[in-house]
Order: structure tokens, then C-alpha cells, then sequence
């Protein structure tokens, strides 16, 4: 591969590892906007970045059990990042502590991420004129914990499981996942579409099916 093929559209070379691309779009920029929303959150803003860093691994983590998953992401995160502060070592601490994080924060992390996008994406996200970017819902089923039996339930019968409603924008020919929504049994197309307006960039152009008609 020749130098000038292995550089990204901005001029930098390309990454060629995992934690190279996960560093090409966490920069330190989206950091300190993070950093920035948790301004009133003194006791948050020192581990906020492990903790977000291992949320995000735990994604591509393969495992039968959240604890697997954890164990695995700690363990990525702690041998690239050293000399950083640790995200915690069980997966009862990890919750906790990310349940501490405000979910303003984690919005203006998310909105930190999709303005890098633009920038990465810049050339390939317009396509004749438009950002095309496609909208659809569905219900998931989720554990049978009692918690989540008593919030997630949409009908009284027994046998019928906890669900939850997601609603998200994915770009139609990169397959780029743009923002999402979640909901309870009963959510809204609609509502969520009307939610996620405010997320989108300017020219984009919404494909959604008829259920979102109205």
C-alpha cells in the first residue's frame, strides 16, 4: 500500500488497529466536551473516560454474561491505557458508578461523536445533494428480571415478556448507526422520529416506513 492510499481524506494517516480507530473518533476534543458536561460532577469527571470507554467495548465484546463482557473490555482498557485511572473491577462497581453518570452527559458525549463522523465521513455522507438517513422502530425482549417485569411490561398476561422500544437513524449507504431513541412498550414512532429531529445534521433526508406517517 502506498503512502498517499494509507492516509485518511484529512490528510492523517489512517488507523490500522482497533484501538487506533477508536482513538481516531474519540479524540481528545470529544473528551473535553465530555469532560465539559459533567462541569457540576466533580466526583464523575476523573473516571468518566474509563468508564465510557469500557460502556463502549462491552459492545463489540463477545460473552455469555455481562460480567464476560466486562472482564474482557476491563482488560482491553487497562493495557492500553496503563497509567490511566481503572474502570472499576467488578461489574456491580462498573454499574453503579456509570449509573452515576448524568444522562445529559452521555447525550453531549454522543453529539461530541457524531460531529466527529461528519468530519471523518465528510465526503461519503452526502449522496446527490442529501445525507440519506433511514428511520425505523422495534420492540426487543428483554431479561425476565423482576424490575424490568414491573417497568417493561405492556400487558398483564403473564407469559408475555418485558419490552423495550428502540427507535434509531442509520445512514442508507454506509450503514453508519446516527442516533437513537429508547422507549417503553407503549412508545411512539412518531414521538421518537420527532425527538430525534435535533440530532440530525442539515441536509439530511429521512426514509422512514408508513408507520411513521402523521
Amino acid at each position: 500500500m502506498s503512502a498517499a492510499a494509507a492516509r485518511s481524506p484529512q490528510g492523517r494517516d489512517a488507523p490500522h488497529s482497533f484501538l487506533d480507530c477508536l482513538r481516531h473518533f474519540l479524540t481528545p476534543q470529544v473528551w473535553k466536551q465530555a469532560h465539559a458536561a459533567l462541569a457540576g460532577y466533580a466526583a464523575i469527571r476523573s473516571t468518566a473516560q474509563p468508564l465510557l470507554f469500557v460502556l463502549l467495548l462491552m459492545t463489540w465484546c463477545a460473552g455469555d454474561s455481562l460480567g464476560e463482557r466486562f472482564e474482557t473490555a476491563r482488560a482491553f482498557y487497562v493495557a492500553s491505557y496503563q497509567r490511566q485511572r481503572r474502570p472499576g473491577k467488578t461489574p456491580e462497581g462498573f454499574q453503579k458508578a456509570l449509573a452515576r453518570v448524568p444522562a445529559p452527559a452521555l447525550r453531549r458525549v454522543a453529539a461530541a461523536v457524531r460531529g466527529r463522523l461528519q468530519q471523518v465521513l465528510a465526503r461519503r455522507l452526502v449522496v446527490d445533494g442529501f445525507i440519506p438517513l433511514g428511520c425505523d422502530g422495534t420492540r426487543l425482549n428483554c431479561p425476565r428480571t423482576p424490575e424490568l417485569e414491573q417497568r417493561l411490561r405492556a400487558n398483564p398476561q403473564p407469559h408475555d415478556p418485558p419490552t423495550i422500544f428502540v427507535s434509531a437513524f442509520v445512514h442508507l449507504s454506509l450503514g453508519v448507526l446516527w442516533s437513537w431513541r429508547l422507549g417503553g412498550p407503549r412508545a411512539s414512532e412518531q414521538d421518537h422520529l420527532l425527538r430525534l429531529l435535533a440530532t440530525l445534521p442539515r441536509l439530511a433526508l429521512i426514509v422512514a416506513d408508513a408507520g411513521h406517517v402523521g
